[in-house]
């Protein structure tokens, strides 16, 4: 399930990293989303979730905001390793104190081991000079275990269908108000927007599920493994130090999925 969810967000963000305009289309994206999947969550106890629904959307929304700018400066062998690689061990922290999953020590080990990796990516990127990405990708990588943890605890209360329709919802619409719902960058998002949609929707609805079967750190960790195969799709040469790294991050995965 898990593996699953890590080749659809590798493939979505390849073509997101590859969109004219990647705000209006995370914009589409969103939207769409919404559309689709909150029928589905009709008639699902969602009231009493008002607060985690509008502070995931905040934060999901801040996410594709840094997505977006990380991607428009900087190739996606640096700033996706990175993005996700700062996300598992304060994911792994915020279940502990939130959520009340205490992590183990295998699972704590993976994440430092994923923490080294990420440094290892990061100093190839300072090397080529694409440090300001770097630091949208690694304020990406918080947005991630922010959300992860509002979503984690969310989905055990509702329905993750309609709970994951109407936060998307929100995103895409606080997106598209950010570029003042201008139809021609709209109607240029909508070719790579369907497809991100389609991608984000399978990928995330994976993890909700997963999230209701195994500890939210545990999760978030093994999904890790979409690094190597965002790298190896993106079509850019990668160099040795950020292979490094990016085993670094699968090897701390498979820890945590012990």
């Amino acid at each position: 399930m898990v593996l699953g969810a890590a080749l659809l967000h590798a493939l979505w963000n390849v073509r997101l990293h590859a969109a004219p305009d990647r705000v209006a289309a995370l914009a589409i994206s969103g939207i769409c989303s919404g559309l689709v999947l909150t029928p589905f969550g009709l008639g699902a106890p969602l009231a009493g979730l008002l607060p985690a629904i509008g502070l995931s959307a905040l934060v999901q929304t801040a996410y594709a905001a840094l997505l977006a700018a990380a991607y428009a400066r900087g190739e996606l062998s640096f700033t996706y390793p990175v993005g996700r690689g700062t996300a598992p061990l304060l994911t792994t922290l915020g279940a502990w104190a939130v959520v009340g999953q205490r992590p183990t020590v295998v699972a704590l080990l993976g994440s430092l081991a994923l923490g080294v990796g990420l440094v290892v990516l990061a100093a190839a990127a300072r090397a080529a000079r694409r440090g300001r990405a770097v630091a949208l990708a690694a304020g990406v990588g918080l947005a991630i275990a922010a959300y992860s943890v509002v979503d984690a605890r969310a989905v055990q209360q509702a329905s993750p269908v309609g709970y994951l329709g109407v936060v998307l919802g929100l995103q895409g619409l606080a997106l598209a108000a950010g570029i003042r719902f201008d139809p021609v960058r709209l109607r240029r998002g909508i070719g790579a927007g369907s497809l991100v949609a389609i991608g984000s929707i399978g990928a995330y609805l994976l993890v909700l599920f997963a999230f209701r079967e195994a500890p939210a750190g545990n999760v978030a960790t093994l999904r890790e493994i979409s690094v190597p195969i965002a790298m190896a799709l993106s079509g850019e040469r990668v160099g040795r130090v950020a292979w490094i790294g990016a085993t670094l991050c699968v090897m701390g995965a498979l820890l945590v999925a012990l």
